[in-house]
């Protein structure tokens, strides 16, 4: 066995400690889900760990990255990931007594892969003195993050009969914290982490002027952040706690949004790159993600933010205009459609039906009947083919779209997705469709 693997006592323990922080991970699976190996480690590289789980286990494959564990959810940010990391990675944890949701990421913060189901409430997720943050002689020497110059914030109480409310006022606020700075991405992110680690542990050992301090510090820097006041910040977690409690949206209005999304996606994505291009992209992927958790006011604000943000965009110079890259059309259409089908696999995940099964292990590649993996050969190679070659790749990619288009208009298993009955969204016809419409006519032009 690796010395990076662990189990039982000391995996539940190091599972905790990435609730301040991400972790490395790294996980082999092996014939069977009693000889997986799964290592975690706050320090040695993922890669590191990795080598040594495959050189010690009895498996070929290897998953590694970031771990961190929010509640009852475990989130694996993948350098490298395989095929059904969640299914197998939630069975290794239920051997080891720890009954967990898997979300798989890939290393720009999307969800590729999840497994999730309605687990019993664990103590330990409701309480933040038990988010087990590393004591002060465990954690690294990272400083915390130096603000503006800004009030002094308020004391917070201190007399012996007003203790407990205060504890329980400073344990709210961190909690009301803690999903926006885990959103925020390294390196700053890491350096909030480790300021918010330091905050729990004075709040466990009853510092609570020193955590009052340093909660304080976290909002200013959220909020300089965002781009707004010390006054928005300080009421920032009550208006992220009434969102969370706001209805989800309805299944028509939420098919109206991800057509939004995805008409917006190619103008986005054909912006010359630069900050504007990244702060649009950015904002993209935040719309898809308030779409598939069903935000819908969220998700509106955002669709208008990157509407304005377009109309603002610098104007290409005169007599020049962006070629439609096939690649990029079909990128964004299916980034459209990946929030949806995200939630449709979480759904069926734990119902007996090979076709079920089959769209829950592989998504979109996986019903597809290799149409996927064809047009993705023939996209590739009419971006990167010479200009003398170009028309015959343009040919052959629109014969791919042809079949493509034929295997959307005749495929039961998508018009299983699209009529499932969990009330999932999911339009796959319509904006695939599109897309492959889009692609055709830029192919044509270049074949003709």
């Amino acid at each position: 066995m690796s010395e990076f693997s662990v189990e039982g006592a000391e995996l539940k323990k190091l599972l905790k400690l990435s609730r301040a922080a991400p972790i490395s991970f790294a996980y082999c699976p092996g014939s069977k889900v009693e000889t997986d190996l799964f290592g975690l480690h706050r320090r040695k590289p993922a890669a590191v760990m990795a080598k040594s789980l495959r050189a010690s286990g009895d498996g070929s494959k290897v998953a590694f990255g970031t771990a961190q564990m929010d509640g009852k959810v475990v989130s694996l940010q993948c350098e490298k990931a395989m095929p059904a990391l969640a299914k197998k990675v939630k069975k290794f944890l239920k051997l080891n007594k720890l009954s967990k949701n898997i979300r798989i990421l890939d290393m720009d913060g999307n969800v590729t892969e999840e497994d999730i189901e309605d687990l019993p409430d664990d103590p330990d997720d409701d309480d933040i003195a038990a988010t087990a943050a590393p004591t002060e002689a465990e954690q690294p020497a990272v400083a915390t993050p130096d603000p503006a110059p800004a009030a002094e914030p308020a004391a917070v109480p201190s007399d012996t009969d007003d203790t407990g409310d205060a504890l329980k006022q400073l344990a709210a606020r961190a909690k009301a914290l803690q999903p926006r700075i885990t959103a925020v991405p390294s390196p700053t992110g890491d350096k909030l982490r480790q300021a918010f680690a330091t905050a729990v542990v004075h709040l466990k050992e009853g510092k609570l002027d020193a955590a009052g301090k340093t909660l304080d510090t976290l909002d200013q820097v959220l909020a300089r952040l965002s781009g707004t006041g010390d006054a928005s910040a300080a009421a920032a977690p009550a208006a992220d706690a009434e969102a969370a409690q706001k209805p989800k949206g309805d299944p028509a209005t939420l098919k109206k949004l991800q057509e939004a999304a995805a008409q917006l996606a190619p103008k986005v994505k054909a912006l010359p790159a630069g900050e504007h291009s990244a702060d649009l992209t950015k904002q993209l992927r935040e719309v898809i993600g308030h779409i598939r958790d069903g935000a819908v006011d969220p998700a509106l604000a955002g669709l208008r933010a990157i509407q304005q943000g377009l109309k603002a965009a610098p104007a290409e110079p005169e007599g020049t205009a962006p070629d439609a890259d096939p690649l990029t059309i079909w990128n964004a259409a299916k980034e459209a459609t990946d929030g949806a089908i995200s939630a449709l696999q979480s759904k069926i995940r734990q119902i007996p039906d090979p076709d079920l099964e089959r769209i829950a292990e592989m998504g979109l590649n996986g019903i597809t009947q290799g149409n996927q993996t064809a047009l993705m050969k023939h996209l590739m190679e009419f971006r990167q083919v010479d200009a003398a070659g170009r028309p015959k790749a343009a040919a052959a990619l629109q014969a791919q779209c042809k079949e493509y288009r034929a295997f959307l208009a005749d495929s039961e298993l998508i018009t299983l997705c699209e009529q499932n009955p969990f009330g999932v969204t999911v339009d796959l016809r319509t904006q695939l469709g599109k897309a492959l419409d889009e692609i055709d006519r830029a192919a044509a032009a270049v074949a003709a």
